[in-house]
């Protein structure tokens, strides 16, 4: 997140530190999609956000759940955590992402809306993926070694 230094009006970067939970159903893991229009690049994240002052890690996961996709109620198990550096829209970026798990049946998979909300009510595309189809879209997931976290739950 980036912030601006009054004193010297010029931006000054901080860690921010995000939860994403990875929903497993029939052995596909459900992301959400995302462009950066800058640097021309599609990519897939599980679903999540930043942890609010004072809130677990827990808490921040099953906050995002249920405000991005109406999911409450479900056991979260951890599973790493990764440290991403990089840069979206421009702006240099350094994230610290916990990874939870939440395997789901079908009834709540289908009640899923056609596609998750932000916190500031933008729509966001959704995809169920299956191991090989991660495969093909490794260089595009956000943090790429999800895949590995993820390989023996997916099909």
């Amino acid at each position: 997140m980036t912030h601006i230094d009054l004193k010297e009006n010029k931006p000054v970067m901080k860690i921010r530190a995000k939860v994403i939970i990875s929903l497993i159903n029939q052995g596909q893991v459900l992301l959400s999609e995302g462009v950066d229009p800058i640097r021309d690049f599609h990519f897939y994240v599980p679903v999540g956000g930043g942890v609010e002052f004072g809130e677990t890690l827990l808490a921040a996961a099953k906050r995002e759940l249920s405000e991005e996709l109406g999911v409450t109620g479900h056991e979260l198990e951890f599973l790493n955590f990764h440290e991403c550096i990089f840069e979206f829209q421009g702006i240099p970026e350094h994230e610290i992402m916990f990874h939870y798990f939440c395997d789901i049946d079908d009834a709540v998979r289908e009640a899923l809306p056609e596609t998750g909300t932000e916190s500031d009510g933008e729509p966001f595309q959704i995809s169920w993926l299956t191991r090989t189809e991660l495969e093909t879209v490794r260089e595009q997931l956000v943090p790429p070694p999800i895949i590995d976290d993820l390989s023996s739950r997916l099909l």
